[in-house]
């Protein structure tokens, strides 16, 4: 799999959604992730559970079972790996860009680029989480809706 993927057979989000989402990250608690994972530890990374409206929906799209929550960036994420042991693939949606650029290194310092994605907003797209991967955002907030499933199930 290439570390971005477009996913244009799946719609785009009914307006009614994208205000949900915007709704509950006004009002949502923030989450941390349980298990082996370093976002939990950023001070600037926020996991909100999504509605059961949206849950809803997702469950319309993807045949498999996952976990839909929204994660609300508001600086820059460090090169990190997602918990592998909940995914090493992430279904993404994002609602607000804050601008901000998903880049691929080859080791945890911020220098060791060698690949580097500006992501359309309102397009889904399937990210590979298993690689070493950082987020710049220059006018926060980012806001995504992301879809987390065990890996043995993709």
């Amino acid at each position: 799999m290439n570390n971005l993927e477009y996913l244009d057979h799946l719609p785009t989000m009914p307006v009614e959604l994208v205000d949900d989402i915007l709704t509950t990250v006004e009002i949502g608690e923030r989450y941390s992730s349980k298990g082996n994972t370093e976002a939990s530890s950023y001070k600037h990374f926020a996991s909100i559970d999504a509605s059961d409206k949206l849950k809803e929906f997702t469950n319309s799209l993807f045949n498999f079972k996952h976990d839909a929550h929204i994660f609300v960036l508001s600086d820059h994420i460090p090169p990190h790996i997602d918990n592998l042991e909940v995914r090493d693939v992430a279904f993404n949606y994002v609602i607000k860009s804050g601008n901000g650029v998903t880049r691929f290194h080859t080791d945890k310092t911020d220098d060791s680029i060698y690949e580097e994605h500006t992501i359309d907003v309102g397009r889904w797209h399937r990210l590979n989480v298993a690689n070493l991967h950082s987020v710049t955002i220059p006018n926060p907030p980012r806001v995504v809706l992301t879809m987390s499933t065990l890996k043995g199930r993709l």
